[in-house]
């Protein structure tokens, strides 16, 4: 540097030492700036040891950072010559941008600003243990003949730390310049006797202040709060089950300092521009992971996006963008619709393949959070995904496109969905040689959709087959290391496209996932292996209904389901606690269907301390709103009208929640098994009106419920429908036709073998014994009567395998088989005895 602008401007010519002419002799070849060729005689400038994180200090951090101190790597000490006389009070020669040079002993220092804040160091990695402050100021040794003042405490200079210290030969002895007298006794202009040479670093390695490692500022942010995200991180899953007051608040505490030291970070004017879009992204996305704040979120996003444009740096920008999209959702679904349109367009623009997938996958998964699945955009938007994918060949892309359309068409419940689902599997099938598609996590979903969609068709046949083929896939992936028990993601492999730029990296592992050779991956939210067994256990146990021969086996299945989603994980680091209680969330709703079904099944086989029991669980539970509370609500209806409670009943099945109108077929799966226990409540309702007598309420009910029913896809919803209503009659002149009595006979039995649904069999048997073989002698009658005990005898309801029973004895009776009719009602009565004695237990 010109010896001008470090004598505060002057520009004066530096002069050689007289003193030194070994040193003239080595540098005669420029003789006016002997110091500025060589590194060592540079005057010191401050270099940042970690040039990834910028440099500090930051004037406007965060409080509980101010107090960090700096101090110097300690150099090469040289034997100091004996020490001058006393020399008159130092002046301000030079300039405050200039080192100052008082009580020069072989180091120099510069003047410690007027507004400087105590010094303390922070530890990173244990945020709660108090650290002592570094102490930086240098005390000489208490000499024996006089006391020595100890130097006003003054902050180190930040020297680089490859800087080496000279040679013994070139450090000039301190105590022979009389250019350091004369600038330390008078104020004149140096002279050419006595202008010295500016003090070398070999002076400064003898500084005795620079004992202590130099620290900075921004590494020791970033490390503070990775290490509060990753502790934070560590105790979510275990938060989750506890939830007590002290670990949700040290949990807030730990991610409310993270993000306080990110945000320092963040202040620094002298940042990288590559860490800064980093930190604005890793700032953002806790931020949108841990708390309700969207707005900054937005705001740093916005601040790293433009960076990024800026820098060009591709990987970090679709990142960000990525990540807005996701805010932007929260806030405003339409507007985060039309912005990720325009981000798609920019992709398609600029050929990256890997982004156009992302960001389509990501609207794809909008669209099914926000219930428009079904609709024209999202289905258009998938089958682009599907018709990309083919034209590049990849193939798990395609597959994975074949079941989320899949997941839609389901979802939509309209008149041709199963076909359009079969469709989605028939083209995911298609690919089942190939290994590329055949990964662990693609090819459950697949299975579960398969079943998913038979389970609506109700054919207990190719049911049975299914289930089979899930069961072995599972049997397989048991303890294969293909899919680990933590991972709640899916790899889908992208091939490379050849000599086009590379716009992912490291920073973009969340989404895009650079692989070997000329694949990638897109990483893919799905669900955990244990999650995965637990809805096979709920489909196999749904199964089981109709074709298991045991008595409540259903119930064991779908308790092993209830275990293994209730069963202790080991905790996963990478999972926040917002995440956490989501997947929880979704895990009890699983648990409380499950617990809902064995309920269900306790009341078929009349076990109403069980149904009681369930019942006590659930509300314990606190049931959010939705199905949850309406399955708990209709699950007590159930119980108050088996156990002969028909008035509380009624009230039940008269609950604004099983409020139904002719739009009602038309929800979304959302709510699809709420519109279904609202049509199953409206027919039990109407049973006991039948008994109260009460023909208007009846027809008014049968009106509204007639146009449901009978245009309901659902093969049981029409069994239950054709059943209520040849059951019930009407006094004249409204009593109903026997043709059409027997027309909902007939549909009912239908409905009821196709599904092998054996108690709705049972009491369509019973109800056709009653209707039509009422004080019937004959052989029909008598066939009729067996059927329906039998019938229900494999369905285990005691309650209609009385009814059964007393209705065969009658018809024995009027055969005049006395013995067989006093067998049968002798058995009738102890099964009505047991009913009664069940329904005696809960009260």
């Amino acid at each position: 540097m010109p010896p001008g602008s470090v004598y505060g401007g002057q520009g004066q010519q530096q002069q050689q030492h007289p003193q030194h002419p070994q040193y003239h002799s080595q540098h005669t070849q420029h003789p006016q700036h002997p110091h500025s060729q060589h590194p060592q005689y540079q005057q010191p400038v401050q270099q940042n040891l970690h040039p990834q994180y910028g440099e500090a200090p930051y004037a406007n951090g965060n409080p509980q950072y101010h107090h960090v101190q700096y101090s110097q790597p300690t150099y090469q000490q040289q034997q100091p010559a004996p020490a001058p006389a006393p020399a008159p009070a130092p002046t301000n020669f030079y300039p405050l941008t200039a080192p100052q040079f008082s009580n020069y002993n072989g180091a120099y220092n510069r003047p410690p600003p007027s507004a400087a804040p105590p010094v303390q160091f922070v530890d990173p990695s244990f945020l709660q243990r108090p650290v002592a402050p570094n102490q930086t100021a240098y005390t000489p040794p208490i000499q024996t003949s006089q006391p020595a003042p100890a130097p006003a405490p003054t902050p180190a200079v930040n020297v680089a730390p490859t800087r080496a210290p000279l040679p013994p030969q070139q450090v000039s002895s301190a105590t022979s310049s009389p250019r350091l007298a004369s600038s330390q006794g008078g104020s004149g202009r140096p002279t050419s006797k006595d202008a010295r040479r500016l003090p070398s670093a070999g002076s400064v390695a003898k500084s005795p202040v620079m004992s202590h490692a130099h620290v900075e500022t921004l590494p020791v942010l970033i490390h503070v709060a990775e290490d509060c995200f990753s502790k934070a991180n560590a105790g979510g899953q275990n938060i989750v089950r506890s939830m007590t007051p002290e670990e949700v608040a040290e949990h807030h505490k730990l991610v409310a300092t993270g993000l306080g030291c990110l945000e320092v970070a963040m202040k620094s004017n002298k940042l990288f521009p590559r860490l800064e879009a980093r930190l604005c992204l890793r700032y953002a996305g806790i931020l949108v992971d841990e708390t309700t704040n969207i707005m900054e979120a937005e705001t740093a996003l916005t601040r790293g996006i433009a960076v990024c444009e800026k820098h060009r740096f591709v990987d970090l920008k679709y990142s960000s963008q990525f990540l807005l999209m996701k805010t932007l959702f929260q806030r405003s679904q339409k507007a985060a619709f039309k912005s990720i349109d325009a981000y798609i367009a920019d992709c398609t623009t600029y050929k990256h393949i890997h982004w156009i997938y992302a960001f389509r996958f990501l609207k794809a998964a909008f669209h099914l959070q926000s219930g428009t699945s079904s609709d024209h955009h999202a289905l258009e938007n998938l089958r682009k995904i599907a018709g990309i994918a083919t034209q590049r060949d990849d193939k798990a892309i395609f597959v994975m496109a074949m079941i989320l359309e899949g997941l839609a068409h389901l979802s939509s419940k309209k008149d041709d969905w199963v076909t359009r689902v079969q469709a989605c599997i028939a083209g995911a099938a298609k690919l089942q040689l190939n290994d590329d598609v055949h990964i662990p996590q693609m090819d459950v979903l697949l299975l579960l959709l398969d079943i998913a969609c038979s389970l609506h068709q109700k054919s207990p046949k190719i049911l049975k087959q299914k289930m089979d083929s899930l069961q072995a896939r599972l049997e397989e992936l048991r303890h294969s290391p293909e899919w680990a028990t933590l991972s709640d993601e899916v790899m889908l492999p992208i091939h490379r496209m050849a000599n086009a730029p590379s716009t992912i990296s490291n920073d973009t592992r969340q989404i895009l996932r650079p692989g070997e050779g000329n694949v990638d991956y897109l990483v893919l939210s799905t669900l955990g292996k244990q999650e995965a067994y637990a809805l096979a256990f709920v489909m196999n146990g749904i199964v089981a209904l109709s074709t298991s021969t045991t008595l409540g086996r259903s119930t064991q299945i779908w308790n092993e389901a209830a275990r293994l989603l209730e069963e202790k994980k080991p905790p996963s680091t990478s999972r926040s606690l917002p995440e956490s209680l989501r997947q929880a969330g979704w895990a009890n709703e699983v648990v409380y269907y499950t617990y809902m079904l064995v309920g269900l099944q306790a009341a078929t086989l009349c076990d109403w301390v069980r149904v009681k029991n369930i019942l006590e669980v659930l509300k314990n539970a606190q049931p959010s709103a939705g199905f949850p509370k309406i399955m708990t609500l209709y699950l007590n209806g159930v119980l108050m009208q088996g156990t002969a409670q028909l008035a509380a009943a009624a009230e039940i099945w008269s609950d604004p929640l099983f409020h139904l109108d002719q739009n009602s077929g038309h929800k979304t799966s959302t709510n699809h098994i709420e519109y279904q226990l609202s049509i199953l409540a409206g027919l039990n309702r109407l049973w006991i009106l039948n008994g109260n007598r009460d023909e208007a309420g009846m027809i008014d009910l049968i009106d509204q419920l007639r146009p449901l029913c009978e245009d309901d896809p659902d093969p049981e919803i029409k069994t239950a429908y054709n059943l209520v209503l040849s059951s019930i009659d009407f006094k004249p002149p409204r009593s109903m036709p026997l043709q059409q009595v027997k027309g909902h006979i007939q549909q009912a039995l239908a409905n009821a073998q196709a599904t092998q649904n054996f108690h709705c069999l049972s009491i369509a048997l019973n109800i056709m014994r009653l209707r039509l073989f009422e004080n019937v002698a004959g052989e029909q009658a008598v066939k009729s009567a067996k059927a329906g005990t039998a019938q229900a005898k494999k369905s285990g309801n005691i309650l209609w395998m009385s009814v059964g029973e007393g209705m065969l004895g009658q018809s024995y009776e009027l055969m005049g088989a006395m013995a067989e009719a006093a067998a049968s009602r002798e058995a009738g009565v102890m099964f009505a005895n047991e009913a009664y004695s069940r329904m005696q237990a809960l009260r």
